[in-house]
């Protein structure tokens, strides 16, 4: 591994690390709200580094409209703007064409990617091409069981299969007896951990539910049917 590799590596994690701290503010908004999150993230664009202009790609599997992925945007936004970085913003729900993504963004020469691994099998030959090209990959949101052997440089999230057995544990406590764990995309792994979570400390009955999160007029019907 070459030092300019090693530099550069350096470097764009710092900046991964920066855009991640709007991942964390809105994974844990809950609190306070949506609102205050995006008033937050925006608090990361004080100060302007004069270090060398870097060229990043976020590739998302974040669909168009999902309020939870503008907030992520808006955030990596504001981190390239005080760490001189062009960021080029991607996504697509669909993971064979997120892989083209990544793709497209190794022949444009950037120096790093970021890339949610929420089918990871799927991402795997594209990112392994990054790393080959001698791009640096971080992951985020999706991907804490694979980002290791597929060989990133960091992952930023949290660990979904402890956040869903903390909720059965509440769940539990609240005397609840039967949950419905709601899944707005099928096969992705952090949602799969999650409800998983749920059904590992909750006492009750839990049954996942499949709905298209993408359209919201269905997720309503599906889940109303259920209850």
């Amino acid at each position: 591994m070459d030092r300019t590799f090693r530099t550069r590596s350096r470097r764009f994690a710092l900046v991964a690390a920066a855009a991640a701290a709007a991942l964390i503010v809105t994974g844990c908004s809950s609190d306070s709200g949506g609102k205050k999150a995006e008033e937050d993230t925006g608090n990361a664009s004080a100060g302007k580094a004069d270090t060398p202009r870097m060229k990043v790609a976020m590739i998302t599997h974040a669909a168009p409209g999902d309020t939870f992925w503008d907030l992520i945007r808006k955030g990596a936004e504001a981190a390239a703007a005080k760490d001189n970085v062009e960021l080029v913003y991607s996504s697509n729900p669909d993971s064979a064409k997120q892989a083209n993504l990544v793709q497209n963004a190794i022949d444009q020469k950037v120096d790093g990617i970021a890339v949610t691994l929420a089918k990871p099998d799927a991402m795997k030959s594209a990112v392994a091409k990054a790393e080959k090209a001698g791009i640096p990959v971080v992951g985020l949101n999706g991907g804490i069981d694979d980002w290791k052997e597929q060989g990133l440089l960091e992952y930023f999230g949290q660990d979904e299969s402890v956040a869903g057995e903390a909720f059965g544990e509440k769940l539990n406590e609240l005397g609840a007896k039967n949950n419905i764990c709601v899944i707005q995309e099928q096969g992705h792994v952090a949602l799969e951990a999650r409800c998983a979570g749920v059904k590992k400390t909750f006492k009750g009955k839990t049954t996942n539910l499949y709905v298209n999160g993408t359209n919201m007029p269905s997720v309503k019907s599906t889940i109303t049917a259920k209850l």
